[in-house]
């Protein structure tokens, strides 16, 4: 048997904090930060570098905060983001990028959410809900939804790819947004709320559909700062969010959650 073993972070939502400081934290050589790093691409550079010197390799996706100050164009967000981590030591962005390593894929992509996770939550409803909170137009609202499409299109086709790879035994997959409705229906919080819908993306779990070698072993999330580890079908769901600094949804004392894939 082979194991293949990273740490698990996402969430930091680093100018919420004093500091982050990861100096002697690892506990593996790797590492996936499942999004939300900072709301300032310029801090969320920083705060990668750092993180690279402490891992070997570090798998990055990004959150819904790396894009908040241009959700108005997310086109415009994703170029001005691949800009600012380009060459960055030891770390890969996974946006659109497949990890194999020791015999285990590492694929991801943000997910966003398609506002109708919870389908008792009106999505029309949720849709405008969002736009004011977010102030967004109506077109930036939609497409938000039309890169959830994109996501999930991009992870359904991936993995089919990967049935009939040879040198991948295990697929390790990372969104940052929830990738099944069930894994927070128990959250009295988010029952009847709006913010329900905008948790994850429902579509993603058209992925199974596609793992006909039954290679998916782990799924790693983050944006629901509440700890999870689950199974379901012999698939592994788990997060390891920080959290905001200002708000009761936090760990004060954060530690990478080690994940070891067998196979």
């Amino acid at each position: 048997m082979m194991r293949f073993s990273f740490d698990l972070i996402s969430d930091l939502h680093v100018e919420t904090w004093d500091q982050f400081d990861w100096t002697g934290q690892a506990t593996s050589q790797y590492c996936v930060v499942a999004g939300d790093i900072s709301e300032d691409q310029d801090q969320l550079r920083r705060t990668l570098q750092h993180l690279g010197q402490c891992y070997q390799a570090v798998f990055y996706i990004d959150g819904n905060d790396e894009h908040s100050a241009s959700l108005g164009d997310l086109d415009s967000s994703y170029n001005s983001l691949h800009q600012h981590l380009q060459g960055i030591p030891n770390v890969v962005y996974l946006h659109s990028n497949v990890v194999i390593i020791n015999g285990v894929g590492i694929l991801g992509t943000n997910g966003w959410w398609t506002y109708n996770f919870n389908p008792w939550i009106d999505e029309d409803q949720t849709r405008q809900w969002y736009q004011q909170r977010a102030l967004l137009t109506t077109e930036a609202a939609d497409a938000i939804k039309s890169q959830s499409h994109q996501d999930a299109a991009y992870m359904v086709n991936s993995v089919r790819k990967l049935q009939m790879h040879r040198d991948v035994k295990a697929l390790v997959m990372v969104t940052h947004t929830v990738p099944a409705p069930w894994l927070i229906e128990h959250d009295p919080e988010l029952d009847s709320n709006y913010r329900f819908n905008c948790m994850g993306n429902q579509h993603m779990q058209a992925v199974f559909d596609s793992d006909t070698e039954h290679k998916i072993h782990t799924w790693c999330f983050g944006h629901y700062h509440t700890a999870v580890d689950t199974k379901q079908n012999g698939v592994r769901f788990v997060n390891n969010c920080r959290g905001r600094g200002d708000t009761d949804y936090r760990q004060v004392a954060f530690n990478p959650r080690r994940i070891t894939v067998e196979y």
